[in-house]
């Protein structure tokens, strides 16, 4: 089974969290056990896990931009968003995370993260889950 999810940002730069709305994906499935497999179809936006709250989206979101060295960069069609296209490479376009008994096995603190690089934008991620 395989569904679209379409997320709007609110700013900039900017992580949301996308954990519930997957999986109301593999309820809707009826899955309990399988995989479920998540690829977002733009250059300046990623998916990656990790934890949300008491300011940890911020202190992603400095380390994602110390990351990328100031460079001259030589993007012909806007050079100011350059970097972002840099980030979003490096943090990866795609997920693949277990089911267990219905649920996403993700760690305690750990939540499926967009990562928003040159927002505010709307976003389409592919979301399909895979039966065992």
């Amino acid at each position: 089974m395989a569904e679209v999810l379409h997320v709007s940002t609110t700013a900039r730069k900017q992580v949301m969290d996308l954990t519930e709305q997957v999986e109301a994906v593999i309820r809707k499935a009826k899955m309990q056990e399988g995989l479920c497999a998540l690829f977002i179809t733009h250059t300046t936006a990623a998916l990656t896990t990790g934890e949300i709250g008491e300011g940890t989206e911020q202190d992603f979101l400095q380390v994602v931009e110390q990351m990328i060295p100031r460079i001259h960069f030589r993007h012909a069609h806007d050079p100011s968003h350059a970097w972002s296209h840099m980030a979003s490479s490096i943090l990866g376009p795609s997920l693949t995370i277990p089911v267990s008994v219905g649920k996403l096995v993700l760690g305690t603190w750990q939540s499926v993260m967009l990562v928003e690089l040159d927002g505010p934008r709307e976003r389409t991620v592919h979301v399909t889950v895979f039966l065992s």
